[in-house]
């Protein structure tokens, strides 16, 4: 994930804040409970797990492309550059500055 830092966020705000989401997969599977993270300016933050942890659907979680594998995130927040990226495309993540890098 790089997260490129704008004039649109606050001075001190993080850039990414991923706030205690929930992520469910064909509305039975829970995923993900409680993850949350924070994103500072200029800073390197690192997501570590076994396999089958929620690495990468976190990171789907983050990018909007959850919807493609039927995943939904249920509860919690994610704000990038201070607005909430639920309604965003992930084309219009990726505008903005937050991309995915496998």
């Amino acid at each position: 994930m790089s997260v490129e830092a704008t004039a649109d966020t606050p001075a001190g705000a993080p850039i990414l804040d991923v706030a205690n989401i929930e992520v469910i997969y064909d509305h039975v599977i829970l995923v993900l409970k409680g993850v949350s993270l924070q994103v500072p300016r200029g800073g390197i933050v690192a997501l570590l797990g076994a396999n089958g942890a929620g690495k990468t659907t976190t990171l789907k979680a983050i990018s909007n492309l959850l919807r493609a594998e039927r995943g939904d995130v249920t509860k919690g927040a994610i704000t990038f550059e201070g607005e909430q990226v639920e309604a965003m495309s992930p084309n219009a993540l990726v505008t903005r500055g937050c991309i995915q890098v496998m």
